[in-house]
């Protein structure tokens, strides 16, 4: 009789549980990010009404699905909450006040989506698994672009894809066209197919944005690559496989602008030619960086300790500075724009959030190089440094979408040197353990402020603010006339 006993189930019946528990959080991870990319970024770049709403409530579960309380220290957990609370904090201690909601919200958006991110993608398959997700969104978004693009007729006009801006529309490819790069010439099947696919898409959207600076750091991620394509090993054709991507590239970039799509050929740079024929070249819209880049340091200096406020860059210029300089609310440089608009209150803390990303990449980086292997570390790794260097000369953050794919691929990038988690068994006595608490606390007010920031930006913010009506800002003692 006892050989005819039944076996236990327990076992049994705990597989499917234990498997289901791995699969729900990938899954909510990969809806978010999905999300964020693709939805979120066809709303204008995230900039109508109600987007920003949505992606949080999106993003804040997928915050809770992570568990990043197992999974990251608590110093990055209090570096990501100070930066969402700091910049809801520069509404409230500025005269714009919630003026441009918008913008407070995509800072807590963005680190909410990176700790998401850093805590899920703790190995290579699901390293592999969310930047498909994100190449797949650069091909979406060169598709929409080149629909648009193609029924206007002409060639000479700029793609500008979902976020009506070209340099915009190109800094989002960058990271689908890097990474993309090195999954078609990495050995994994089936992501290099997707690689083959994305790669030459995006490089395509890139040249046809007419982006200059996109160009010139595509050009430079591109090279990188196929310089660890020569030195990766075993697989020795790494570097044919590069050489054929740019083949490839350069063929399709030449393809989309000639017949069948349109009745005659024409050059993939005759948009930026263009755009210099009309006085766009490459010196003036450099001296009108180095203007504005001067003009939010001034701000600053003026208004170091929370700054004047979203949107108020170009009013607090206009008393500081010369008549004849120029005006915006752009600083065409993000980490300037966050001193210039929240001070030190906001820019102290998101620029060490971003020095220690920074110092994170080049541990990695350099990992990549001295192990000579191209994989989708690789590709992450130079799409972030991408996207952190165009950031450097550009709006990029000042749309939600593109701010939350950046948090995306540098926590992809960096999540390798985050340190992982103690043991599930260790003693009480264990420090992860007695400070589960306050990091399970910390991740609580994360998704508050991520929540709080949707909802206080759910009007959105439709305008680049070139001609946007005259925000107040706070007198200044220092300042000019006043």
């Amino acid at each position: 009789m006892t050989a005819l006993a039944a076996p236990p189930v327990s076992s049994r019946a705990s597989t499917p549980v234990a498997v289901s528990r791995g699969i729900v959080p990938g899954v909510l991870i990969g809806f978010a990010v999905a999300y964020v990319t693709m939805p979120f970024a066809h709303a204008t770049g995230g900039r109508e009404p109600w987007a920003l709403t949505k992606a949080a409530l999106v993003v804040a579960v997928a915050l809770i699905a992570a568990k990043p309380w197992r999974e990251l220290r608590t110093g990055v957990l209090v570096l990501a909450v100070t930066v969402s609370l700091a910049a809801l904090a520069v509404c409230l201690v500025t005269a714009p006040g919630w003026f441009n909601g918008a913008r407070a919200a995509s800072y807590a958006l963005a680190a909410g989506t990176f700790v998401a991110v850093a805590s899920y993608a703790r190995s290579v398959r699901r390293t592999y698994w969310i930047a498909a997700i994100v190449a797949t969104a650069g091909a979406m978004q060169f598709c929409w672009s080149f629909v648009a693009w193609w029924g206007g007729g002409q060639q000479s006009i700029p793609m500008v894809g979902t976020f009506y801006w070209h340099n915009q529309f190109a800094a989002f490819l960058l990271a689908p066209a890097l990474i993309g790069l090195a999954l078609l010439v990495g050995r994994r099947a089936p992501w290099r197919l997707v690689g083959w696919v994305v790669a030459p898409l995006a490089v395509a959207g890139i040249v046809h944005s007419s982006s200059r600076g996109g160009m010139g750091i595509l050009l430079a991620g591109w090279l990188a690559i196929g310089f660890l394509a020569c030195r990766v090993r075993p697989n020795r054709r790494a570097f044919v496989k590069w050489v054929a991507a740019s083949v490839l590239a350069a063929g399709v970039t030449f393809a989309v602008s000639s017949p069948p799509f349109f009745s005659s050929s024409a050059s993939p740079l005759s948009a930026t030619q263009t755009r210099a024929s009309a006085g766009e070249t490459a010196d003036a819209n450099s001296a009108y960086r180095v203007q504005m880049w001067r003009e939010s340091l001034i701000v600053f200096e003026h208004h170091p300790v929370a700054g004047v406020g979203y949107n108020g860059l170009a009013s607090a210029a206009r008393q500081l500075t010369p008549a004849s300089w120029p005006r915006s609310p752009l600083a065409h440089d993000d980490y300037l724009q966050a001193l210039a608009e929240g001070g030190l209150l906001l820019g102290l803390p998101f620029l060490i959030a971003c020095g220690a990303i920074g110092f994170g990449l080049v541990r990695v980086a350099r990992s990549r190089v001295h192990s000579r292997v191209i994989d989708v570390r690789t590709g992450v790794v130079v799409g972030a440094i991408a996207l952190m260097a165009h950031a450097a000369v550009d709006f990029d953050w000042t749309y939600p979408a593109l701010f939350s794919l950046a948090a995306i691929v540098t926590a992809l990038a960096v999540a390798p040197v985050l340190r992982r988690p103690h043991p599930v068994a260790a003693s009480v006595t264990d420090p992860f353990v007695k400070g589960l608490g306050v990091r399970v606390a910390l991740v609580g007010i994360l998704v508050a402020a991520t929540v709080v920031g949707g909802f206080a930006g759910h009007r959105g913010g439709l305008q680049l603010g070139f001609n946007t009506a005259t925000v107040p800002i706070a007198p200044s003692a220092g300042a000019v006339g006043g």
